[in-house]
Parts: C-alpha cells; sequence; structure tokens
C-alpha cells in the first residue's frame, strides 16, 4: 500500500512549523497527514484509529492548537493513566512559546483545582476529569475541546465505566478521539457523532510470528508463511539470544510476576557484567523508596543487562529500568502486560511468553487474552530510527493449539468495543456522577442521558428503574417531581468513591460504637474501591491475630471469604505501616514489593479520607474522629505524635522518627531549634526543614485538615 507524507512547507499553520522544525519534523506521516485531511485543522470531530508509535499525540497536539488559535477556550487531554499523563503533559508544554499555558492535574478528587482556569490546556486522567465534573468549577464551562486518548479503554472492565463516562459529555463539544484500532469503528464514530480515520501505517514494519517446539529445536511461522529455526534448552532464551546476537534488545511479557521475575534470572544467567551496567545496578542499590531485598535482587540482574518489571517495584526502581533500557544498556526487560499499556518502551523483538492467564475469579480457569492486549504487547516490537523491522513472536509450549492461536492473534480482528457500564455497581455510579454533574432532573431526562451511553436499549429497560430505586432505598438520591442528590448522595459523588463503598461503610457505623484502627482499615478495605491482594493459606491465620471488634462479620460464601482475607491482610499491613513497623520487615512479612505497598497507601489514604466525609455526612462524631485522626496517619505512616513533623516536605517517617527521639516534636520546635536541627539531619536537609517549617507556620496552616492524593 502506498502512503502520502505530507511536507510541513504545505501546512497552512505557520505557528506549528516553528515548533515542528525545532524537533526536526519535515513531514507529517501517513496518519498525521491523513487526520490533516479529514479536517483536523479546521475542527472536524475525528476519531484516529492506528498502531502505536504512528505519531497520534502530535495529531493531537495540531488539534489542540489549531482549535485555540481558532475558537479560543479551553482544551482539556485525558489519559487513562498517570504516567501517560506526566509524558504527555511534557509534551504539550513545548508549545507554551506561542503563549498557552499547560497544566496538569491527577489527583485530589474532591476538590474544584480551581487554579487550572488560568491554563489553556490541561492534561488529566479520566477518573480526574469524571471527578470535576461532579464539583462543577465554573473554569470547565470553557473547556470546548476534549482529546480522549487510548479509547479502547472503554472495553476494560475496571477503567471502561469511566471512559464511557467522560465520553458521554465530552462529545457535547469539540472532540478528537486517539485509538489502537476499533472493529466496530462505525458505531463508536457514529455514537461520538465524529468521522473515522484508519491507518495501518506504522514507522517500523511489524513482522508476527508464533514458536512451538518442533523436534529438538523451536519453529517459528511467521505470518507471511515463512518459517525460521532456533536452536536452544527453552524457547524464550532461544530467540532472546537469537535478537540480541542481531544487535536488537527484547521485551517479554509473562502472564505473572512470578513468571517474569523467574524468567529474567534465567536469562541473566547468560550474559556477562560490564562497567557501564555495574553503574547503572549501583543506582538501583541506592533507591530510597524501595526494598532492601528488591535492590539486591534487581542489582544483581542488571549488571548482566536484564530486569524484571511489574506493578510490585516502586516507582524509582520502575525509572531507573525504563531509561536503562531507553539509553539501550539494559538489553531485556520481562515484564507483565501492564508495562505495554503505560509506557512508551520499543524494542527489536517482543516475546509473549503467554497467551493464556488464569481467571482469578474461577479457580483452575485458563482463558486466552483479549486480541487488543496482544495488540498492545506486539505494538511495542520496533525502535524507530535502530530497527528496519521488529519482531513480534508468541510462545506456545506444544503444537496443539497452533492454528488457532495463529488465527486469532495474528489474522484477526481485536474485539468490539462494547459498554462495560451494565455492571450494578458502575451503573448506579454512573447515575449519581450524572446527577452531581447535571443537577436535579426529572426521571424522563435521566432516561435520556443514559441514552447517550453505549448500552443497549434492553439493557436500560433491565437497568435504568432499578438503579434509580436503589439509590432511594440506600437514600443518596430522593424523588418528587424531579430526582435529585441527598445531601449523603452529594457528599458520596464528590468524593468519588462507588455507591456501594459508601452503603459498606454506612452500614457499618450506622449506631455502632467506635473500635480500633484494624477494624476501621479492615471495613474500607473490604470495599470495592479497595485494591486487592493475593493471599494464601497462611494469612488465614491473620483472622485469629484479630484483638478487637470488627465491624464486618466473616462471610459464608467462598468468594466473599476470599475478600475478606484480601481486606484483613491490607488491614494488617496499612496497620503496621502507621504504627512505623520498619518498611522492609512489612514487605517481608506480608510478600509484597514497594510498588504494591505505595498502591495500598495510596488507596487506605482516600478511603480513610472518604470514610471520615461519609461519617461527618452521617453526624456520627465518634467515628468521624476516628477515622480523621486514622487519615492524618495513613499517607505518611505515623504514629499520631509524628503527624505535625511529616508535613514539612522532605521529612518522612525515618527523620520525623529522628526529630521526636531529639526532643523536636513541632513546627514550633524546629523553628526555634535551627541549630539542632541541623544537627540531626545534616547541614542542607537541616536548613530547608527549618525554611519549610517557617513557612508552613506563616501560612497559619498549621493542623489544617489533609485531603488525599491517589489515581488508581
Amino acid at each position: 500500500m502506498e502512503y502520502t507524507f505530507l511536507d510541513i512547507e504545505q501546512l497552512q499553520f505557520p505557528e506549528a512549523k516553528t515548533i515542528l522544525k525545532k524537533r526536526g519534523i519535515t513531514k507529517l506521516n501517513p496518519p498525521q497527514t491523513e487526520a490533516i485531511r479529514k479536517g483536523l485543522l479546521d475542527g472536524k470531530r475525528l476519531v484516529i484509529a492506528s498502531p502505536t508509535a504512528s505519531g497520534k499525540t502530535l495529531i493531537a497536539e495540531l488539534g489542540a492548537i489549531s482549535h485555540l488559535k481558532k475558537e479560543g477556550g479551553k482544551v482539556i487531554y485525558v489519559t487513562p493513566l498517570r504516567a501517560l499523563t506526566t509524558e504527555k503533559y511534557s509534551t504539550f508544554k513545548e508549545w507554551e512559546p506561542l503563549g498557552f499555558r499547560v497544566g496538569m492535574t491527577s489527583g485530589e478528587y474532591d476538590s474544584e483545582d480551581n487554579y487550572l482556569k488560568n491554563y489553556d490546556i490541561i492534561v488529566t486522567t479520566y477518573e480526574k476529569l469524571d471527578s470535576l465534573w461532579r464539583h462543577r468549577p465554573g473554569w470547565l464551562e470553557e473547556v470546548n475541546y476534549f482529546i480522549l486518548d487510548e479509547l479502547h479503554y472503554l472495553n476494560d472492565p475496571s477503567r471502561g465505566p469511566v471512559v464511557e463516562s467522560v465520553a458521554v459529555r465530552a462529545k457535547r463539544r469539540g472532540l478528537l478521539a486517539l485509538s489502537a484500532t476499533i472493529s466496530n469503528y462505525q458505531e463508536i464514530s457514529r455514537w461520538l457523532h465524529a468521522e473515522y480515520v484508519s491507518t495501518s501505517w506504522r514507522p517500523v514494519k511489524l513482522v508476527e510470528g508464533v514458536m512451538y517446539p518442533s523436534g529438538k529445536s523451536y519453529l517459528v511461522t511467521f505470518k507471511d508463511g515463512t518459517t525460521k529455526r532456533v536452536k536452544g534448552d527453552d524457547p524464550i532464551e532461544a530467540y532472546t539470544l537469537d535478537s540480541i546476537s542481531r544487535g536488537g534488545q527484547v521485551l517479554v511479557f509473562r502472564n505473572s510476576r512470578r513468571y517474569a521475575e523467574g524468567t529474567a534470572k534465567s536469562l541473566s544467567g547468560k550474559f556477562k557484567e560490564t562497567q557501564e551496567l555495574l553503574e547503572l545496578s549501583k543506582e538501583i542499590e541506592e533507591v530510597e523508596d524501595a526494598g532492601a531485598t528488591e535492590r539486591e535482587n534487581l542489582s544483581l540482574l542488571v549488571r548482566r543487562g536484564v530486569a524484571y518489571h511489574h506493578a510490585g517495584l516502586s516507582r524509582g526502581l520502575r525509572e531507573i529500568i525504563e531509561r536503562g533500557f531507553k539509553e539501550r544498556k539494559i538489553k531485556v526487560i520481562v515484564a507483565t502486560p501492564t508495562l505495554a499499556a503505560g509506557v512508551n518502551l520499543p524494542a527489536r523483538t517482543v516475546i509473549v511468553g503467554d497467551v493464556f492467564r488464569y481467571n482469578r475469579k474461577v479457580t483452575g480457569f485458563r482463558e486466552e487474552i483479549p486480541v487488543m492486549e496482544y495488540k498492545q504487547m506486539s505494538g511495542r516490537a520496533g525502535r524507530p530510527g535502530f530497527d528496519s523491522e521488529g519482531e513480534s513472536i508468541i510462545v506456545l509450549r506444544d503444537k496443539r493449539n497452533f492454528e488457532k492461536i495463529f488465527e486469532k492473534y495474528l489474522t484477526s480482528d481485536v474485539e468490539p468495543i462494547e459498554s462495560k457500564l451494565g455492571a450494578e455497581n458502575a451503573f448506579y455510579s454512573f447515575l449519581l456522577g450524572t446527577l452531581s454533574a447535571d443537577g436535579e432532573m426529572t426521571r424522563n431526562a435521566l432516561r435520556t442521558y443514559v441514552e447517550e451511553t453505549l448500552l443497549s436499549d434492553e439493557m436500560i429497560d433491565s437497568h435504568f428503574d432499578k438503579g434509580v430505586e436503589w439509590l432511594k432505598d440506600h437514600e443518596f438520591i430522593i424523588e418528587e417531581d424531579t430526582v435529585k442528590l441527598t445531601q449523603f448522595g452529594k457528599k458520596v459523588a464528590d468524593i468519588y468513591v462507588n455507591p456501594f463503598t459508601a452503603v459498606t461503610v454506612k452500614d457499618s457505623l450506622k449506631g455502632k460504637a467506635p473500635s480500633c484502627d484494624l477494624a476501621y482499615l479492615h471495613m474500607l478495605a473490604y470495599t470495592p474501591d479497595a485494591p486487592i491482594v493475593g493471599t494464601s493459606n497462611m494469612d488465614e491465620s491473620l483472622l485469629y491475630d484479630v484483638d478487637c471488634k470488627m465491624f464486618i462479620d466473616e462471610p459464608f460464601d467462598e468468594l466473599e471469604m476470599s475478600l475478606y482475607l484480601s481486606a484483613m491482610k491490607i488491614a494488617f499491613i496499612i496497620h503496621d505501616w502507621i504504627e512505623e513497623v520498619d518498611e522492609d520487615t512489612i514487605l517481608s512479612r506480608y510478600g509484597i514489593g514497594s510498588g504494591d505497598l505505595r498502591n495500598m497507601v495510596e488507596s487506605m489514604d482516600w478511603l480513610t479520607y472518604s470514610g471520615y466525609m461519609i461519617a461527618q455526612v452521617m453526624k456520627e462524631e465518634a467515628h468521624e474522629e476516628s477515622l480523621r485522626r486514622l487519615n492524618t496517619r495513613v499517607k505518611d505512616g505515623v504514629k499520631e505524635e509524628l503527624v505535625e513533623l511529616v508535613q514539612i516536605p522532605g521529612i518522612g517517617r525515618k527523620r520525623a522518627r529522628q526529630l521526636w527521639n531529639e526532643d523536636i516534636r513541632s513546627l514550633a520546635d524546629v523553628v526555634m531549634e535551627p541549630e539542632k536541627v541541623k544537627r540531626i539531619l545534616g547541614e542542607k536537609l537541616g536548613e530547608r526543614t527549618v525554611h519549610e517549617a517557617a513557612r508552613i507556620l506563616g501560612k497559619g496552616n498549621h493542623g489544617e485538615e489533609r485531603g488525599y492524593d491517589y489515581i488508581p
């Protein structure tokens, strides 16, 4: 197929030419050229579908800047992941010389972010934008162009409902949607009142194949019918070594952390240490936000040019690994599939080690991964500027499923995008959010709004009246001539928790005596908004370590018992955290990673704040005070006496305890004894600490409530 490249001199957009030339861009690639041809610079509503790394972000940049130049107003760029938000923010900052201010927000759900009224382009997440609409800040009315990135996340069971909620509201104004291939594109484009622009062009040709054992070696059959034989004891190792011998880098995807770590360890034995890698491994050893065992394990691998990557690692470790790979020092990363969606990390070769995974809800049941998930992984194959082609290889343990797997992943379309608002908790939350964002309305008007979603008429018929009645029964709304939120309903919408979470908290606390911190933590960890942690038979002993009255009794249902035990484990982890148990001890005691701990802390920080707010609106004063005090401790992991000291930037739980043990026990103490503080913390940090303590005291905000900053 012949593709068209547009010379930027032909653009009727002089300001854009300046920025593009600074980046060294002289021609727009085929997807960008096609978007221009279809009216991108004229404000046409478009859905752009093209492969990973094909330049969709630049299409968004040109669409945003041309819109602001012609129409004014504000532009919001929405992403599904916090890591992508930071990346896109940096990209858009390059346009500030044209006079447009770029802002970013991705946390503080219970806020209006009024400072954003001063910005022209705002980069955020779907969850944050959904929560902002519920608060109705005035500046949001000025937004007249929305860019919806990674629209195919509509199909994600957990994120899809929020993406759809945002899309329903965004499609009323100017809109540009970006996605990987959409098989039911006519339906989606019609739903968004937009034109579909699709191209299969990618900067580096993709060669796809399926690999299986054949005799004493492995045979790869490629999509074009050609074959290749690779020798070795293990298929992943064999193809990894083959690619690296040809000057490549390799991304291996495994379906579990255990497999990712084991494969990385096995591969590392095939390579030698170098001085360059020793320096990188030293960086790993010095990371502050990771556990000692994690640092040690990864350091040993990295010095041989291999690393593993998954959500259990701390942010600091992940950043070093990603940078080392981009700088071509690390040759192999073995990752779980989350890496494929969240980080721009191309490799010569992508090896998909597992197209099956175990269903966590049905013990022993294996299911095939979605085609879209495979496309996300294979899309990382091929490094622009380094490779003439990229390889994506699926590994099978035997030939039995070869034809089926080959046809499904290499020759078939991705799954059609379908609404994920059909689940009760998602649908009820959508109703609540609509009433919060748009205000009271008749039942018919609310139904008309629901009809703007992707839900089928049959699903709406079965869900709508049931949902309204459920919200009434649980005191979120009242209905007279119109449907409107109660004070309780509005508070739940504002703090951005699921209605089922709010009901769990309300039913657990109403009329009951206060209990211990562990009981509150367990109650909150048992809600739909809490993370789920893996448990084992050993974790059942935690049930016998409880020495106070729980708000929720043990269930009889096996699946519910699994969730109950997960909540208990999280409660004990966070309880240890706020009692200042050493982080390495927590990680080893509960078998979790530092990244897991950070995610739990962020989640429980948000949920303790939410519980406190719900108790407040319920007028349960004793519970309110218990949850308020608990919330002040969770973020930093401290006993109550250190809450004041950890307000100081740069002072975490360990340094605060150092100061406390030396009788520096308040902000005033810090300011009054600067020399002592410098002696304890060192000259530079001590001086900065004294300055920050004085600033906080000067602002007069000592003792104010702290909110939360959580993105799932």
